[in-house]
């Protein structure tokens, strides 16, 4: 199929202005591209956009911006490419994907004023790297996605994983992010904003961040962020335990929560265990033992840990229904002794204590290849989540459990496995589902895992009825979920937000997004907020 046969005369003008403006090397059309960009990890087919645009700094972003929605096309920003929610996916063939990953530069280290500046395409093995040997560290330093994941793709769809058990998701670390408007317009927020003064502090009036962090790009195009530092914790441990039920881990996590002595910290069943233990090479262990001995106090204990992972394996892993890995800090070797056994009490209490080394693997290498996203045997991943309120853990749990019982007969009918992952995210209860399935590998996983990795799964014929299971699950989990007064992070064009809303706050939301972007041309359909609605909202007379 040609570009010709299903665009129109009038987009056909757009890229020829979008390339005159930018160049051919940034702007892409070519069938293999567009189709490229047209499926994230789950959803496909998608719609091939008009074109794809790789900017390398925030000027071209707002020409790419700017032009395009003078000519009507609507905008889909993209970063690492590692989500499954709809959200950089066109909703129409008259549209142009922003691929943010050119825009890659640390652009400010400050280590008086405990800040740092990136682009949004920065990944945060990046930022994470730029820190080293500063003592300082984001307080949620990135998601396990992060050698491909992007800081811009984490403030878009929240997220949460390293220091999140402490610190809470990624927002909580943001101090200000610079934006481009539907107009082109470049704004800054937090008080980086300000004639003269420093990206310090987000506050100092209304809280402008907000709106743009968790938006999927529904009201700007994030190319830059500013985010908090804090000093290096001195000390880390690791404890792991085994438990009988999910709801015996979840009673201690929730329990370990409340002490906030958990830096991070994640819960699995044995299914989800054996997926992510098979998953790693022999290269890549032996690599991360290398890490392990690197990450020691003394090269003595460092190859004593390193040793220990070695010997133990992960076979131990297959012996408990359920196992939860955390990490603790500490300032003084006094500080993290205390935490250590504190935390060792409350996991006695609801199960038994177990090899650490998963924890210590994971902190020796946390941004590891993201062969995660598909299972043992090259099956097709994707999960769903939602988090809710700590004293709500068990009654979640129990609904949670009782909704797959009850959908046993479908998931074997359609040869679907089901793992699940807890987490505390602050003071949140985090749950995540998770679905294998045979599928067909798609360019995106090959580009994302290596060629090497899928060759022998290359042929696997496509799956549409299993997949189409899969999505009757996942949408089964988001009314359950919202049933129960859950929230979900992701929420792009996949989980239900506008329509969960009530009624002034959704028209309140309307109006910001009618007041950023009055044609509706930024990431249609994101948050729940679809064209007709918006034009509903526009010609309603204000009361």
């Amino acid at each position: 199929m040609t570009l010709t046969t299903h665009i129109r005369a009038d987009d056909l003008l757009a890229l020829d202005a979008l390339r005159r403006a930018l160049g051919d090397d940034v702007v892409r059309a070519d069938a293999g591209t567009r189709d490229y960009y047209a499926s994230d990890i789950f959803w496909q087919p998608g719609v091939p956009p008009l074109a794809v645009v790789l900017p390398k700094n925030a000027e071209q972003v707002a020409t790419a911006v700017r032009v395009a929605t003078e000519h009507g096309l609507s905008v889909t920003p993209r970063g690492g490419g590692m989500s499954y929610t709809k959200g950089y996916l066109p909703d129409r063939a008259d549209s142009i994907v922003v691929d943010a990953r050119g825009l890659d530069r640390v652009l400010e280290v400050n280590a008086e004023d405990c800040y740092v500046t990136v682009e949004a395409g920065c990944t945060w093995e990046a930022v994470n790297a730029a820190l080293d040997g500063t003592g300082l560290r984001t307080a949620y330093w990135g998601p396990l996605s992060g050698l491909r994941a992007t800081v811009g793709g984490a403030l878009s769809q929240n997220s949460a994983f390293f220091g999140s058990a402490l610190n809470g998701t990624v927002a909580e670390s943001v101090l200000g992010v610079t934006v481009v408007l539907a107009n082109g317009d470049i704004v800054t927020t937090g008080s980086g904003a300000r004639r003269g003064a420093r990206p310090f502090t987000r506050f100092g009036g209304p809280d402008l961040t907000g709106m743009f962090l968790g938006d999927n790009g529904a009201f700007g195009v994030k190319v830059a962020a500013t985010l908090r530092l804090w000093p290096h914790p001195a000390e880390t441990g690791y404890l792991s335990f085994g438990f009988v039920s999910l709801a015996a881990m979840a009673a201690a996590q929730v329990e370990m929560a409340r002490t906030r002595l958990v830096a991070e910290g994640f819960g699995i069943d044995r299914t989800k265990a054996e997926h992510s233990a098979s998953v790693n090479r022999i290269s890549d262990g032996l690599k991360t033992l290398g890490n392990v001995a690197m990450a020691g106090k003394t090269l003595l204990q460092g190859l004593k840990d390193a040793a220990g992972v070695a010997v133990g394996g992960t076979a131990f892993l297959k012996a408990h229904n359920y196992t939860l890995h955390i990490v603790t800090e500490a300032e003084s070797p006094a500080a993290l002794e205390a935490a250590l056994a504190r935390l060792r009490a409350i996991g006695a209490r609801h199960g038994v204590e177990i090899d650490n080394a998963v924890p210590r693997v994971m902190r020796a290498k946390p941004f590891g290849p993201v062969r995660g996203m598909l299972g043992l045997n090259g099956e097709r991943w994707v999960p769903i989540h939602a988090v809710f309120p700590l004293s709500q853990a068990q009654k979640v749990v129990a609904a949670n459990e009782a909704y797959f019982a009850e959908r046993r007969p479908f998931m074997q009918e359609h040869g679907i496995v089901y793992s699940v992952m807890s987490m505390t995210v602050g003071t949140e209860f985090f749950l995540e589902p998770a679905f294998y399935w045979s599928d067909e590998i798609t360019p995106l996983h090959a580009a994302s895992v290596g060629e090497d990795t899928v060759k022998p799964w290359r042929d696997r014929p496509a799956n549409p009825r299993s997949r189409a299971a899969v999505a009757e699950l996942r949408r089964g989990c988001q009314d359950l979920y919202a049933s129960l007064g859950g929230a979900s992070w992701q929420v792009a064009r996949d989980y239900p937000y506008a329509s969960l809303l009530q009624p002034e706050t959704r028209a309140m939301l309307r109006a910001l997004k009618l007041a950023v972007d009055p044609r509706g041309l930024m990431n249609p359909g994101c948050l729940g907020l679809t064209p007709g609605a918006l034009a509903d909202a526009a010609a309603t007379p204000e009361r």
